[in-house]
């Protein structure tokens, strides 16, 4: 809503103006209209140029950004303030200080040289000091710690290490830092000072120590204070954001991340604070731990990252008896609500949707101990009882699906032992697909899951036995399956929307289908449209006719063709091939390499001249 289009016309520059002035100050400067993006753009060097001149003007912008403003002040003295510019300070210093300008930054650790008055060298080494007073305030302004933060992450990515320097002169910043951490821009600088994604060079210390006591202090903190939602989130922010740095850094080898990985990795502590709290952090982190295991190791002569495909999920061993019984606890946390059929619906609630999830990505790693565990502590049966449960909830059945397929595609006999006899898979889809439940959501999941088993029976024989020896299986198939296929399926010409690989050609069935619906849809636009073929041309149904006719004419002719064509081929090849011979006996015959003496001379002259 600050965009300024008017800084792509050209125009006299507004800054150039206000600096020649005398008597110019800071105040005047913000309250022009549009001088923002000039100082964040064009006029970003001139603008540090003279704040660097004035320090006192540098003071001021740190001052506006620090101010603790009443967040109880009244609408009308807000409406004012803002109309007076006076509320507008903090974020326009804020945006000046947040964009990164090089020289601004730079001042707060570094004299210039020609930084000469004493008075401005004091200013100077105050500025920084005075910008981390801030945090000592025991209680912070949601509003200002949100300017504070925009300014100061512009700090570390520029001046990443030199930050870092002073923190361990003066550990009181970490601490103030930390007292905070339930605000959620605060948290944000913790985040960076551990991930350092900094530009700044040639530095000889990485603080890794010092970053991962951090790190460390922050993990305790959410395991005593768990009973905080805002500490609980935005720790889990911090660390998922780690995690994902950790696993956008294996594909470019960059290894700065990594060892911050083995702090993070405790499955056990991180379900019991979701099972407690029924946040989605918690859940999220252990899905990010289960992605990235094991997919790097590190040599511990040189730190090289190497890739290795051996991926062991052994650590994750012990919450696994806990997951599929909490898929079946009831969520405390939300309230019922009505839906459209004037039914009291509990919620699934966002956590154990993120539940349900952890368990797919679990499954879906293939890991037969894992996959083992999961199912010896209920999860079929659990898988079983939600799809009912929650009949309506398309997420629920997409993930269910999903787990049920990564188990079978195995072909593992024993988890299909487990799954279609232990858990009378057969018999639950036959029991709830019937036409008592057609209007329930469920039935598209038992149609889907149906119809892939009978596919996957065609491919292993143990399924197929399990689907032949169920009678009730049989009569279900021939059917009631079989009657909602004949009615859905020509709506997508009998082929599936979503195949694991596109057929090259259109098999002889859909092919008749597509002609059928052609035919049908020609009859139909006929008759209803009648008058169309009475205008002058008669265009419309006409030209349906012509592509209708066409089409079966091309299917007619498709074979004659492509004998036509291949012989037409082999023949071409073989006048082909007769040239070629005829040719290179003509080079042949009419080159003299094959008469020459064992005479260098001619020998170079010929190989000379010839073309």
């Amino acid at each position: 809503m600050f965009f300024n289009f008017a800084r792509f016309f050209t125009q006299p520059q507004q800054l150039d103006n206000l600096l020649t002035t005398p008597d110019c100050d800071l105040e005047t400067i913000l309250s022009t209209d549009g001088i923002l993006q000039e100082i964040k753009g064009l006029g970003a060097t001139k603008f540090a140029d003279h704040v660097i001149k004035h320090p006192e003007m540098y003071q001021k912008m740190i001052n506006y950004i620090i101010q603790f403003e009443d967040e109880l002040i009244d609408k009308k003295t807000q409406i004012q303030q803002f109309l007076n510019y006076t509320l507008r300070y903090p974020f326009l210093t804020s945006e000046i200080l947040g964009s990164q300008n090089q020289k601004l930054i730079d001042y707060l650790f570094e004299c210039p040289e020609e930084e000469i008055q004493n008075e401005n060298l004091q200013i100077r080494q105050g500025l920084y000091n005075q910008l981390l007073s801030f945090l000592e305030n025991d209680i912070l302004n949601v509003t200002s710690a949100g300017y504070f933060a925009k300014a100061f992450i512009a700090i570390i990515k520029k001046r990443g290490f030199d930050v870092w320097a002073t923190i361990v002169k003066n550990r009181a910043i970490l601490s103030n830092l930390i007292k905070h951490i339930d605000i959620k821009h605060i948290a944000e600088i913790i985040e960076k000072l551990i991930i350092l994604d900094t530009s700044q060079e040639n530095y000889e210390e990485k603080f890794l120590e010092e970053r991962k006591e951090l790190l460390e202090r922050i993990i305790k903190l959410l395991k005593h204070k768990s009973y905080n939602t805002e500490i609980v989130d935005n720790v889990c922010d911090i660390l998922i954001e780690i995690t994902t740095k950790s696993m956008s850094s294996l594909y470019y080898n960059n290894g700065e991340i990594i060892p911050f990985i083995d702090i993070i990795k405790k499955p056990e502590l991180f379900l019991k604070i979701a099972l407690q709290t029924q946040r989605i952090g918690p859940y999220q982190l252990l899905i990010n731990l289960v992605e990235m295991q094991s997919k790097e190791t590190k040599k511990e002569d040189d730190d090289e990252v190497v890739h290795n495909l051996e991926k062991d999920y052994s650590i994750f061993e012990s919450i696994l008896p806990e997951l599929p019984p909490n898929l079946l606890n009831q969520d405390y946390h939300t309230s019922n609500f009505i839906n459209s059929n004037r039914s009291s619906i509990q919620p699934f609630g966002l956590a154990r949707m993120h539940l349900l999830k952890l368990i797919q990505v679990l499954v879906q790693t293939n890991d037969q101990k894992i996959i083992k565990i999961l199912i010896h502590y209920g999860l079929i049966e659990a898988l079983q009882v939600i799809i009912l449960k929650y009949e309506s909830n398309n997420q629920i059945h997409a993930c269910c699906d999903k787990i049920l397929r990564a188990i079978i595609d195995l072909n593992q006999d024993d988890f299909t032992l487990d799954v279609f006899e232990n858990n009378n898979l057969l018999n639950y889809i036959v029991q709830n697909h019937n036409n008592e439940n057609s209007k329930k959501g469920f039935i598209g999941f038992l149609t889907s899951i149906s119809n892939y088993l009978e596919d996957k029976g065609k491919q292993n024989n143990k399924i197929l036995k399990f689907l032949r020896q169920n009678e009730q299986w049989q009569i279900f198939a021939d059917n009631i399956l079989n009657q909602v296929n004949s009615k859905e399926k020509p709506f997508l010409c009998n082929a599936n929307p979503r195949p694991s690989q596109e057929p090259d050609l259109l098999d002889e069935q859909e092919t008749d289908n597509i002609l059928n619906i052609l035919r049908k849809f020609n009859n139909n636009f006929q008759k209803n449209d009648k008058h169309v073929g009475n205008n002058e041309n008669g265009e419309g149904v006409q030209r349906n006719t012509e592509v209708l006719n066409e089409f079966e004419q091309d299917q007619q002719e498709d074979t004659a063709e492509d004998e036509d064509v291949q012989e037409e081929l082999e023949q071409q090849n073989d006048d082909d091939q007769n040239e070629e011979d005829e040719q290179i006996k003509q080079e042949y015959n009419q080159s003299n390499f094959w008469r020459l003496d064992p005479n260098e001379k001619d020998a170079k002259e010929l190989l000379d001249n010839f073309e």
